[in-house]
């Protein structure tokens, strides 16, 4: 026995106003979001000449090329070398980390300046040997 059902009228979908103000809010904030978080988001690069190209705000990761010294203008300057030899002068106008002479390896935060020919740099990350590396390398 097939049981009929009865063939009932749909209402047809009507979006009120109010669902569109909801949409509109909702698009609005999610294309906020990612305008913030594309703008902030600063790629790490080992390559000095992808830092000179890219002409956004980049991680340049390196080695120390010079112990650097003070401009006449009290900014920073040394320079830093990427891992095909290539160095670049990078300023820094806060003062000079306190660990900088033991640093491994350096992360300057800034991006490439076209006209001063340097890199200029708004945070450094100086990463020194553990000291568990030295423990390491004495017992050895």
């Amino acid at each position: 026995m097939a049981t009929m059902t009865p063939n009932v009228a749909r209402r047809p979908f009507i979006i009120k106003p109010l669902h569109l103000i909801g949409l509109a809010i909702i698009a609005l904030s999610i294309a906020m979001a990612y305008y913030g978080l594309s703008s902030s988001f600063r790629p790490y690069t080992t390559s000095i000449d992808e830092a000179v190209t890219t002409g956004r705000n980049v991680q340049l990761a390196g080695f120390l090329g010079s112990t650097g010294n003070y401009d006449e203008q009290g900014n920073f300057t040394f320079l830093l070398q990427d891992e095909t030899g290539r160095m670049v002068t990078v300023v820094y106008a806060q003062p000079k980390p306190s660990n900088f002479e033991q640093a491994v390896s350096i992360v300057a935060i800034g991006h490439y300046d076209q006209a001063s020919g340097a890199f200029m740099a708004e945070d450094l990350l100086v990463k020194c040997p553990s000291k568990y590396q030295e423990a390491q390398q004495a017992s050895s």
